[in-house]
């Protein structure tokens, strides 16, 4: 049997402020005929990405699994992610259920796992740790947690199946991308929220989602660990990264990749001022999502409007430093900056130092409290 993974479609997210659902209605038709040839797809959290969908994307989502699951008749198995309104994802399960749409809404539903053929699916959902450890009773802390659900999953399950997990979380040894907003905020406190690859040894795949990095992990006993990554490019950190969906087959245990057209291009330009706008006359990707940074220019409105004219995507515009002034680019890039390096550079700029671990994990605190609409 050969099953899809992907994760973390985040449908409704802007880049830098334009709007992607557009290229992700696309994306959402390509995804539907690249399923043809799977037996099941997993798609391990952040469906949307705001816990409050808009209404296109809510109408993204109904149209692409009504494909899935009523027109091909795939059985789709999906965890909530952090940035996913659970309860509201997984409301009418059973109704859902009927129809292919397997949803992991609460920690409690880890324990039922999905049987198709020879395999079992267990999805966890993003889980608060400590309503979790109060159910496991372990401590509450995000490895402990895992550990214990593991644990309590391979006591129940029938070893003759495959047997997969689906989560969405952060495990130890996996690489952040700039759109990774949750990710990079554990990063700056020191990733207390991390995983140990050892507390999914037991798994024959464990089907990952949260990191937008497509990236392969294996634990010491050799469980292999998988980001299947976003579909789509969703900062300029992931330009150069080739999006795909993934595919488990469970008879050989085999990984592969689909490639997954984006639709859009992000680009990056660094030179001059008079180079740039040289260059600009014969590129002949001025359509691109742009990046440009001006390095031997301050970053004034006259110089943003050029290059804007001249490329009508450019999304994010840094000039040279003002000399002395500490700051390391203009304006126009500080209103970009993700939400961590955003903090450190008010403090460092308006109290004259760095915030300390215990603010920045406060920051991360309340940050991950927004994404939950807590």
């Amino acid at each position: 049997m050969k099953i899809l993974h992907t994760s973390d479609l985040h449908l409704g997210i802007s880049l830098l402020n334009m709007p992607l659902i557009g290229y992700q209605k696309a994306f959402c038709k390509f995804f539907g005929s690249a399923a043809e040839n799977a037996d099941a797809v997993i798609i391990s959290g952040d469906i949307f990405d705001t816990s409050v969908a808009s209404a296109e994307a809510v109408r993204c989502w109904s149209s692409l699994v009504s494909e899935l699951c009523l027109e091909k008749k795939l059985p789709v198995i999906v965890c909530a992610g952090n940035h996913d309104g659970a309860a509201r994802l997984s409301s009418c399960g059973d109704l859902l259920k009927a129809s292919g749409l397997y949803i992991s809404g609460s920690f409690e539903d880890t324990f039922s796992p999905v049987i198709i053929g020879n395999t079992a699916i267990y999805a966890m959902p993003y889980f608060n740790p400590a309503g979790a450890a109060a159910l496991l009773g372990c401590k509450p802390s995000p490895a402990d947690v895992m550990e214990a659900a593991v644990k309590k999953i391979l006591s129940e399950a029938d070893k003759n199946r495959v047997n997969i997990l689906a989560a969405h979380c952060f495990a130890a040894g996996g690489t952040a991308s700039e759109s990774d907003i949750s990710a990079k905020a554990s990063e700056a406190i020191g990733g207390a929220d991390r995983i140990p690859l050892s507390a999914f040894d037991g798994f024959d795949y464990v089907a990952l989602g949260h990191l937008h990095k497509a990236q392969t992990l294996v634990s010491p006993s050799g469980t292999v660990i998988r980001y299947s990554g976003t579909p789509l490019p969703y900062s300029f950190s992931e330009a150069e990264q080739d999006k795909t969906f993934t595919i488990f087959d469970t008879d050989n245990k085999n990984i592969s990749e689909l490639p997954v057209p984006a639709g859009y291009r992000l680009r990056e330009i660094e030179d001059s001022y008079e180079n740039i706008i040289e260059a600009a006359g014969h590129d002949e990707n001025r359509l691109d999502l742009m990046k440009i940074t001006v390095t031997d220019r301050y970053g004034g409105d006259g110089i943003y409007m050029r290059l804007k004219e001249l490329y009508p995507n450019l999304l994010r515009f840094c000039g040279k430093s003002f000399s002395g002034s500490g700051n390391s680019a203009a304006a126009y890039e500080a209103a970009e900056l993700d939400i961590v390096s955003l903090a450190k550079r008010y403090t460092e700029e308006n109290r004259g130092t760095a915030p300390d671990s215990d603010e920045l994990e406060w920051l991360a605190e309340a940050f991950e409290a927004v994404e939950r609409s807590e």
